[in-house]
């Protein structure tokens, strides 16, 4: 088998199976191209998004593989809980920190091929919600490549979208079959307007691995922001091609998706805020209860009434959790 001229990278969410379904059936056998697949899932068992894939279109699809080579008209798909990068020529999976949340996500898989093959790269992004793809999609344009976007209206969630047409301005924004026909026409010819190829520091090194990020090894500047994952310093990126936020450890943001993190980590800590005063409430009932049988009245009184207390906060607290919780509903 062949080395492919192109590589097509594709990159969705919630509704993005659907979409992806009916692109591949519309593509034509012979490609001239490798396509490569990053959908967020749950890290449990393995996907059946490969044999959906086979089932729908004239292309073999497969769970990617580390070290194996990139051949023609075969379309691979990021095994869950691990990213799917690309060098010259092979795969890489890492299991490296979630970007975005997500392990496998979407910018890693983006910005891996557009250093390794630039021009020559075609990025499309479908449904989805928040923004993962998007800084890798605007690095693949800057690279001198082509990036698609699937058609809002059409997207059963359409933020992911949005956010890429605002963030990289894709040379086209089609619907689905549109977008095959795309990809069929653009495989094997050079890329469409992309931006001028220019070296860019975007985080990784050239096979797609993550770097650490700290004072004196990346480029950024610390926030003061806690990192919702390992709670690290965040690192504001100075280059537009890199993730907006980087943690020492490798763990990346965009800032939509560091404030939705960030809100989702508030309420858990106020989940365990919650817990642990009914913790207290409950120890200093029982606390309380052996006061009294050894008849320590003050030492009763002193410990019911710090039982109420804390049974008055947790109440308090949980009453601001779930009027919270109805307004977002």
């Amino acid at each position: 088998m062949t080395e492919p001229r192109d590589i097509v990278v594709i990159g969705g969410s919630a509704g993005a199976i659907e979409s992806l379904g009916k692109l591949v059936s519309l593509l034509p056998a012979q490609l001239d191209a490798a396509i490569f697949v990053v959908i967020h899932t749950y890290p449990l068992g393995d996907s059946l998004l490969p044999a959906i894939l086979t089932r729908r279109g004239s292309l073999t699809a497969a769970a990617a593989s580390d070290g194996e080579p990139i051949v023609c008209d075969r379309i691979y798909v990021a095994p869950p809980d691990c990213h799917l990068m690309l060098d010259q020529g092979r795969v890489t999976l890492s299991s490296g920190p979630k970007e975005e949340g997500h392990r496998p996500a979407i910018d890693p898989l983006f910005r891996s091929a557009a250093t390794a093959y630039r021009e020559r790269v075609i990025g499309v992004i479908l449904s989805g919600t928040l923004d993962d793809g998007s800084t890798g999609l605007r690095l693949i344009r800057r690279q001198g490549g082509t990036a698609i976007v699937q058609e809002p209206k059409e997207a059963l969630f359409p933020q992911m979208p949005e956010n890429a047409i605002w963030s990289a301005k894709p040379q086209h924004v089609a619907p689905v079959a549109e977008i095959a026909r795309l990809i069929a026409s653009h495989a094997g010819k050079p890329g469409d307007g992309g931006e001028a190829s220019i070296a860019t520091s975007d985080g990784t090194s050239r096979n797609g691995g993550e770097v650490a990020v700290g004072a004196g090894d990346a480029p950024g500047t610390p926030t003061g922001i806690a990192c919702p994952e390992c709670h690290g310093v965040l690192w504001a990126a100075t280059d537009d091609a890199a993730p907006d936020f980087r943690c020492r450890v490798g763990h990346a943001y965009s800032d939509e998706t560091l404030l939705e993190s960030h809100a989702s980590s508030l309420e858990a800590s106020l989940w365990a805020g919650v817990r642990a005063l009914e913790e207290q409430a409950s120890l200093a009932a029982r606390l309380a209860t052996k006061a009294e049988k050894r008849g320590d009245r003050i030492s009763a009184l002193r410990f019911r009434d710090r039982a109420g207390r804390a049974g008055e906060h947790a109440a308090r607290m949980e009453g601001i959790l779930q009027a919270r919780l109805a307004k977002s509903a």
